[in-house]
């Protein structure tokens, strides 16, 4: 118990000051084309959902890192034609995040701004939808301010603060005759540390089907029947496979490095503690 309790400290100190690094992409240090970017040491792809996302660099000047114009930014400009709800990622390999805010560039398919549409963007972790909010006024319609990017303030987005959101997925999806987008001065903020903070990752009881949690390695599932149980890292990466028979098993993830995992079959699922 006491072991749990201090374990559980650690990890909250450790989110205090691991999110404490607050950093900004402005992509100009990216290559053109690129499907990924490196900015505080994290790897974050850009994962094209309609249309095709990369960094643009082709056209300097058409960007905003948040002051000023600059050079380079995510944009789906070599998609030829835009479609109408469009939509894009931008998710890491190795680390969570929390979004604090970033600039959109949002027009009509031949960068005509000032059409009606709608943005939503939605956070994720793990794939689970931790928040999804939808904007639909406020876009900067000329480029005469702030070279015609929008800032999305996660601080108060639709009077919600989602800034203290845990995520491993920023999606952002348009709507209406929003065909055009582009993302610049992305800043967020990084968890260098075990994973999740303290309020996040909630001990299993002995009755919730696995146990204990944290763990230093062995684990005993309860389950009613003979299935299979998937353990996954926080890239999504399958890392181990556990064969469990109905009633009480015994295993062991003491070869994982430390961290937060998924364990889950068809029918259940558990975030664990590897301390």
């Amino acid at each position: 118990m006491k072991s749990t309790i201090l374990f559980t400290l650690c990890v909250f100190f450790t989110s205090i000051f691991s999110f404490g690094q607050t950093s900004t992409e402005q992509f100009e240090t990216e290559s053109n084309a690129s499907a990924s970017f490196t900015d505080n040491g994290v790897i974050f792809n850009i994962l094209s959902h309609v249309n095709t996302y990369d960094i643009q660099a082709a056209y300097p000047g058409t960007g905003w890192n948040g002051t000023s114009i600059d050079n380079r930014y995510i944009d789906n400009s070599g998609s030829g034609n835009q479609s109408a709800g469009t939509s894009f990622s931008i998710k890491t390999t190795s680390n969570l995040f929390k979004v604090n805010r970033f600039w959109i560039y949002v027009a009509a398919s031949n960068l005509t701004q000032g059409v009606t549409g709608t943005l939503t963007i939605t956070g994720k972790l793990s794939g689970i939808t931790k928040f999804t909010q939808t904007k639909t006024t406020g876009f900067v319609s000329s480029i005469a301010t702030t070279n015609g990017y929008t800032l999305i303030d996660m601080t108060n987005l639709n009077g919600q603060n989602y800034s203290n959101i845990v995520i491993d997925q920023l999606q952002i999806t348009a709507g209406g005759n929003f065909q055009y987008l582009a993302l610049d001065a992305f800043t967020w903020v990084k968890d260098t540390g075990l994973v999740l903070a303290a309020n996040e990752v909630k001990p299993s009881k002995k009755d919730s089907g696995i146990y204990p949690n944290p763990t230093n390695g062995p684990l005993t599932i309860k389950t009613d029947e003979n299935t299979k149980f998937e353990v996954y890292s926080q890239a999504g990466q399958l890392v181990k496979t556990i064969e469990t028979q109905k009633g009480i098993n015994e295993t062991d993830i003491s070869e994982l490095p430390k961290g937060v995992y998924t364990v889950k079959s068809s029918r259940e699922s558990y975030k664990i503690i590897k301390k």
